[in-house]
Formats: structure tokens, sequence, C-alpha cells
């Protein structure tokens, strides 16, 4: 019963200069996704990717969401969502951090580790409701320039001094359990990437989008999200730090994430 969280990321960590409408800088806000597989899912969904591709067939080899087009992403959306996966989810507005930047010393690399912790109390919540046989899982995140051993020592910290309730469901993660790897060595990573980038349409403007965001692909995977016990995705499958309206989503979006249900009693995790 041992299963694996991928996660990924869309957007940046940086926290220092954030760009506008008249110049450059980092991404507004940061996204990460998760996926959770058992090990027979992971074999079902590597093939699922290979089939994806033949399906592509006129676009190379992806790595990321980015390398596909519109009607692809819809494509891959809606495909997704009738497999029976699980997913989790986190969107961090960037202006909302405030004095928590110089905190940190305006560290990127503490900010990941700050995301990467909230979404793995999310994903241990869930974890935590189905059986002690999903504790503890592998996770794989995607290689990038980062000091993987701050993180582990991160969540060790906050593991063993919760000072928020929420810091609790971590019993469930083994930060000894993380390692990194590239998309070249761990494919289904462009599953997590996905979901990920699912989130960032739903928030990132930019000139070539005219402004206007995109929440299509995550619409489309809502009902895969862990839910509470009643069905609500907000808060268990995706986390907005620190609050929906703290992110500040378009109203049309915000609507659409206070309101996703998902399925907690017929969505399990597959053999």
């Amino acid at each position: 019963m041992i299963c694996t969280v991928f996660i990924d990321e869309s957007g940046d960590t940086g926290i220092t200069k954030i760009r506008d409408q008249n110049s450059g800088g980092s991404s507004p806000f940061f996204c990460l996704g998760a996926v959770v597989m058992r090990r027979a899912t992971q074999i079902e969904t590597r093939k699922l990717l290979d089939q994806l591709q033949e399906d592509f067939r006129k676009t190379k080899r992806w790595k990321h969401a980015t390398d596909l087009n519109h009607a692809q992403k819809v494509h891959f959306a809606k495909t997704l969502a009738a497999k029976r996966l699980r997913f989790y989810g986190l969107i961090s507005n960037k202006s909302t951090l405030e004095e928590y930047k110089s905190q940190i010393d305006w560290d990127p690399h503490k900010f990941y580790n700050k995301c990467i912790t909230y979404l793995l109390e999310l994903v241990g919540a869930d974890l935590i409701k189905f059986s002690n046989e999903f504790l503890e899982p592998q996770i794989v995140v995607e290689q990038r320039n980062h000091n993987y051993d701050t993180l582990r020592r991160y969540i060790v910290k906050v593991k063993e001094n919760p000072i928020y309730p929420e810091s609790k469901y971590l019993s469930a993660i083994n930060p000894f359990g993380l390692i990194a790897k590239s998309k070249d060595e761990e494919d289904l990573l462009r599953v997590a990437d996905f979901v990920a980038h699912s989130l960032y349409s739903c928030v990132n403007k930019t000139p070539d989008n005219f402004g206007h965001t995109e929440p299509r692909y995550w619409n489309e995977l809502s009902s895969r999200f862990a839910t509470d016990n009643n069905g609500k995705v907000l808060g268990s499958g995706i986390k907005c730090i620190h609050s929906l309206e703290q992110v500040d989503l378009d109203a049309d979006v915000a609507e659409l994430i206070s309101q996703a249900r998902g399925k907690p009693t017929q969505l399990v995790f597959p053999a």
C-alpha cells in the first residue's frame, strides 16, 4: 500500500522584485501541485502519458504544461479527470507576504521550503484519513537549484515543534523520504506539473494573455482534488495562503474554487 507523492511548481520563488505592468521581475504568484499514486497507479499513469504523447504526435516530447497548446491542455485535463487520481495544490500571492519577506531575509529558498511544507500538511491530513499503511510516503519533487537538506531539516523542525494546528498532519510525512529528480528521470512529475499549471493559469495575467486568466484546466481537474468530509475542496485539496480572500483572485475564479466539490467517499486511492 506504499504510495508516492509527486510535487512540481508553476511560477517562480523570487520575492525581491515582482513584475508588474511597467517592469519585469519574478512572477506575482507561486503555485504548487501534487499527485499521490500507489505503485499500480504509477504504471497505469506512465502508459497514459505515453498514449497522450501519441495523441500529441505533432508535439515533441513535452516536459512542462507550457509546452502544450490550449487544446492539448484541455485534453490532458479531461483525460486525467477520468482517472482515479488524487490532487493537491497551493496558491501564494506574493503581494501578501509583507513582513514575512524580511523575516526570511528575502530568501526565495526559505519561501519555497515554507510552501512545500504547507502542501505536505494537506497531503498528510488526507493520508491520515485513509489508512496507516499510507503514512510516510516517498516524496518526489522536481530537481531545482535548491539545498534539499535545508528543506528536510525545516520540515523536521515544524513537525517536532508544531505551532499551528495544521502542522500536526506532518506526522504522516517522513522528510527523509523526500528526493529530487528531473522530469527526464521521473516522467510522472509531468502530472504534478500540470496540476500546478492548472492553478497558475487561474492567476497568471500577462500581456500575452491580455490579462485574462484561464480556469478551464483547473475546473476540469477540480473533482479529483482532496476534500473534507463534506466534499469541499478548498482547505483540504487546495491551500490559499493564507485565505481565499488574500490570494485576491478574479471573482469568477474565486467562486469556482470556493464552490468546488469532490467525492470524498468514492474517490479512493487505487491499488
